[in-house]
């Protein structure tokens, strides 16, 4: 992934995540717990209930696509489960890290993109706190090196 789409993926953007069904379907969702702990890989929170993680379980294909202002991204690769119970999520999710193989700017010269915004209503600016709790257990500790 390029830097500018790294430092984009840093958590808390909209991502439509696309995978594969056992029967060859694919599925879509969106997704806010996605972070780039670098150029290569994403790690996401993706609710156990979800078709998402068992198609992730079933075969690991995976394609997101990184919505923001002026950026339209495809990135496509192999999701594996790292941690099957996160600790910070407020109900049951398990953390997926996805390798990224091939990444596809979507972009358009002369076009303004304008990606997707969510925001907490009055009275939930607490889920502010768990969300950056979760982006920081996606992001793993600090390199020691």
């Amino acid at each position: 992934m390029p830097p500018h789409l790294v430092q984009f993926l840093l958590g808390g953007q909209t991502c439509v995540v696309a995978t594969v069904d056992e029967q060859g379907f694919p599925q879509t969702t969106v997704m806010s717990w996605v972070v780039a702990r670098n150029p290569q890989t994403l790690a996401m929170a993706v609710d156990h209930r979800s078709r998402a993680l068992q198609s992730i379980r079933s075969n690991g294909r995976i394609a997101v696509e990184a919505l923001g202002d002026d950026l339209c991204y495809a990135l496509r690769g192999a999701a594996v489960l790292e941690k099957e119970q996160m600790n910070s999520p407020p109900f049951p999710c398990a953390l997926v890290a996805v390798k990224v193989e091939e990444v596809r700017d979507h972009g358009a010269a002369g076009v303004t993109f304008h990606g997707p915004r969510y925001s907490f209503q009055a009275g939930k600016e607490h889920r502010k706190n768990v969300e950056e709790s979760v982006f920081a257990e996606l992001k793993g500790p600090a390199p020691t090196v």
